[in-house]
C-alpha cells in the first residue's frame, strides 16, 4: 500500500529520500525554505513547495494529520526543527521523524515527541565498522521486522548439513539460498545438503542472531 509522506528540509539526505520514496509510488510533499532545491527536485516528487517550516501558518496548510510520516531532515538550525516538531505534534501529525547530528539532538528531538529519530552518518557508519569486522558477513538488508544477510559458511560448519546444523532452533534463522562455488545460479536448500568451503547462504532473522551464528 502506497502511502502519502512529506519530506522537510532537502540537503542530500532529504533530496534523496524524497526521490526514492517518489520512486517507489508514494505520493511526496517535499519542503525547503530555499528555491533551488525545491527547483530540482519539483518534477520527481508530488508537490514541492518553497516554505519555512519552522512558521505556524506553514504546518497548519498542510494539514499534516493526513500524512503516513512526516521527516524532518534539515541538515542545520536545530533550533528552526524544535520548532517545526513542536508544531507538528500541535496540529495532529502522527508520525514524525527527525535526523539528528549528534545523539544530544537525537535525546532532544525523542523528549519532544519525534516517534523515531534517525542520524544517517552514524548508522551508515556503525553498520559498515560491524561489515569490516564480520569476515563472514556481507550484505545485510533490513526487511519486515528481521534481516536478510549474505553470509559464508564457517569452518564450524563446513562437513555439515543444514539438518544438523538446525540453525532455526539453535538461532531463529532461515536458510533461504545457498550458492555453491563454479555453480551458476543458487540451490534452494535440502535438509541433507552439506556445506562445503566457499559456499555462500542467503538467511533470514534477527541481526544479532546472524551475527552470533556466522561470525566464528
Amino acid at each position: 500500500m502506497k502511502g502519502n509522506y512529506a519530506v522537510m528540509g532537502l540537503g542530500t539526505f532529504g533530496m534523496k529520500l524524497a526521490t526514492e520514496l517518489s520512486n517507489a509510488g508514494n505520493y511526496v510533499v517535499a519542503i525547503d525554505v530555499n528555491p533551488a532545491p525545491i527547483d530540482e527536485i519539483k518534477d520527481k516528487v508530488g508537490t514541492a513547495i518553497i516554505a519555512d517550516i519552522s512558521n505556524p501558518d506553514t504546518i497548519k496548510e498542510l494539514d499534516v494529520a493526513k500524512f503516513n510520516a512526516v521527516i524532518l531532515s534539515m541538515s542545520g538550525h536545530f533550533e528552526d526543527q524544535i520548532i517545526a516538531l513542536t508544531l507538528l505534534k500541535q496540529e495532529g501529525a502522527m508520525n514524525v521523524i527527525a535526523k539528528a547530528n549528534s545523539p544530544l539532538q537525537k535525546r532532544i528531538l525523542l523528549r519532544l515527541g519525534a516517534n523515531e529519530v534517525i542520524q544517517p552518518d552514524f548508522d551508515v557508519a556503525e553498520r559498515y565498522a560491524k561489515r569490516l569486522s564480520m569476515s563472514n558477513i556481507g550484505e545485510m538488508l533490513d526487511f519486515k521486522g528481521g534481516t536478510i544477510a549474505d553470509v559464508s559458511a564457517p569452518p564450524s560448519m563446513v562437513g555439515q548439513s543444514v539438518r544438523a546444523l538446525d540453525l532455526r532452533n539453535r538461532f531463529n534463522l532461515t536458510i533461504l539460498l545457498i550458492h555453491k562455488p563454479g555453480e551458476e545460479g543458487f540451490t534452494i536448500w535440502d535438509p541433507d545438503i552439506k556445506l562445503e568451503e566457499g559456499d555462500q547462504l542467503t538467511v533470514f532473522g534477527k541481526e544479532k542472531d546472524i551475527i552470533k551464528a556466522f561470525n566464528s
